[in-house]
């Protein structure tokens, strides 16, 4: 007989594991880097430090629309995909690296402590997403692992690109 896993532990690995990644490519910046923009010329890129920011903003703003998807039947979420670049657009410079990776790691916890305490049954609650339709609950949780591995390739290429000039 086998056993199932947990829905929990599943998504948990996925989520350490995509921290880890972006954490050490943001490890790679120096304190001067963290802040320079990666294009001066181009305003629509962030420095380092904002993309760890915007990951802090993400987590939060995941973490509403989870418990959304847990207290309403089917809700219609928004596009986060949106509202986060949005949000981290319109948000006041990070002060600093550690207050960064404080918030970050404080955010992180509060999620995970949200999702270790849902049935199994609960992963599977439907909603409605502007862009993908109806969807499940497990699938927008899914997304984060997912972001956070994209932010973190994509410091992988502000890196090297500073590094070939």
């Amino acid at each position: 007989m086998s056993t199932v896993e947990n829905p929990f532990d599943k998504v948990r690995r996925k989520m350490v594991a995509a921290r880890i990644e972006f954490m050490g490519q943001l490890a790679k910046f120096s304190n001067e880097e963290l802040t320079r923009n990666p294009n001066p010329v181009g305003e629509d890129e962030w420095t380092p430090l904002q993309l760890a920011y915007h990951l802090y903003i993400a987590d939060g703003l995941a973490l509403e629309a989870m418990k959304k998807i847990q207290d309403e039947d089917n809700p219609l979420v928004e596009d986060l995909g949106e509202e986060t670049p949005r949000r981290t657009r319109e948000a006041e410079p990070p002060n600093s690296l550690d207050a960064v990776l404080a918030g970050m790691a404080a955010r992180r916890e509060e999620l995970f402590q949200y999702l270790s305490e849902l049935p199994g049954d609960a992963w599977e609650r439907p909603l409605r997403h502007p862009t993908f339709g109806q969807i499940k609950f497990y699938q927008v949780v899914n997304v984060l692992p997912a972001h956070e591995k994209m932010h973190a390739q994509q410091l992988a290429d502000i890196k090297a690109t500073a590094e070939a000039k």
